[in-house]
């Protein structure tokens, strides 16, 4: 299974988990493959600095912005608006992923903690796509299970 990890700003992890935002727009490059069941682990950025939950990927819309924008725009309950678009409209490549099944982690998984078991980790800046067997995401899914990581 493909793994996700994406940084995303606490009002927009916020949005995800109450089920207002159902669509996560991105930058991407061409050809950067996301395939619907992949999932996604949050890492929200800012004051919070840790992972705080999932979501397993559904429709995907990649293409131009202006593309993205449009398609997306026709799904009347999307979630996303103009401070969504501003932030893709720059890229010469986006991609829009429906949100499925967002769960929120009981305890969030502090960034400290993950530098504890994995020193030379950073924060990812854009999409990173990991196995679900590398240490990462047998940390994370493991923390989030309730299992000893």
């Amino acid at each position: 299974m493909v793994v996700l990890v994406i940084p995303i700003k606490p009002v927009f992890a916020y949005r995800i988990f109450t089920g207002r935002k159902r669509y996560d727009l991105r930058k991407a490059r061409s050809g950067f493959l996301v395939e619907p069941g992949n999932r996604v682990v949050l890492y929200v950025s800012g004051g919070v600095k840790a992972f705080m939950g999932e979501y397993t990927i559904g429709e995907v819309i990649t293409g131009s912005p202006d593309y993205v924008i449009r398609e997306v725009s026709r799904r009347p309950s999307s979630g996303v608006g103009e401070e969504d678009f501003s932030y893709i409209r720059d890229s010469k490549y986006a991609l829009a992923m429906e949100v499925l099944n967002p769960i929120i982690y009981r305890k969030p998984i502090e960034m400290k903690e993950v530098l504890r078991i994995i020193p030379d980790y950073n924060p990812p800046l854009g999409i990173q796509k990991l196995d679900d067997y590398e240490p990462l995401v047998v940390l994370l899914f493991n923390k989030a299970r309730g299992l000893r990581g």
